[in-house]
């Protein structure tokens, strides 16, 4: 399922950047602040938090994977309603950490927009990614199961939501 999570790292790699974050939080043209887009199937731990902690003074992150797939029959024919979900984690770290989440948007973004501006990245779509089989298309995207997690920590933000692939697959009739 690489060309979904592609397709998503792709689309937020597009749209961020400057004058991505609303008018007034930097200067016109000045570029956001840094953003890694990371294939959580690449990353080997991700559970240590103080690690993480480490890795957000260098910029904000996001990741991606995929999490599952399922597939139902439709009527008596031999296609079947298809859904792929992507997980999405969203993470930052607060300005006087010397990280980039800052609710004034002096030293960074506040966590508000950061979410805003991914969240935007994915919903504006218009079309869907090559899904790397012939008789699978996507119809639509949503997101679900948001998980805000920041409540938790007092200096590291985190935000989970699962981007569910909703499409159809045809089947050659026997």
């Amino acid at each position: 399922m690489t060309e979904e999570v592609d397709f998503l790292i792709e689309r937020i790699r597009e749209e961020y950047g400057a004058g991505s974050l609303p008018a007034g939080l930097r200067p016109a043209g000045e570029d956001p602040p840094p953003l890694a887009l990371i294939d959580r199937q690449d990353v080997e731990d991700e559970d240590d938090i103080e690690q993480r902690k480490g890795e957000l003074t260098r910029g904000n992150i996001v990741s991606v994977a995929s999490v599952d797939e399922s597939t139902s029959p439709i009527g008596t024919e031999y296609d079947h309603d298809i859904e792929r979900v992507a997980g999405i984690r969203i993470e930052g770290l607060d300005a006087d950490e010397f990280g980039y989440v800052d609710e004034s948007g002096d030293d960074g973004a506040p966590w508000s927009s950061l979410v805003r501006v991914i969240r935007r990245a994915i919903l504006r779509v218009r079309s869907y990614p090559d899904t790397g089989t012939p008789s699978i298309d996507y119809t639509h995207l949503e997101l679900a199961n948001a998980a805000p997690q920041s409540q938790t920590w007092s200096d590291y933000y985190r935000w989970d939501v699962d981007v569910i692939f909703d499409g159809f697959e045809r089947l050659p009739d026997i």
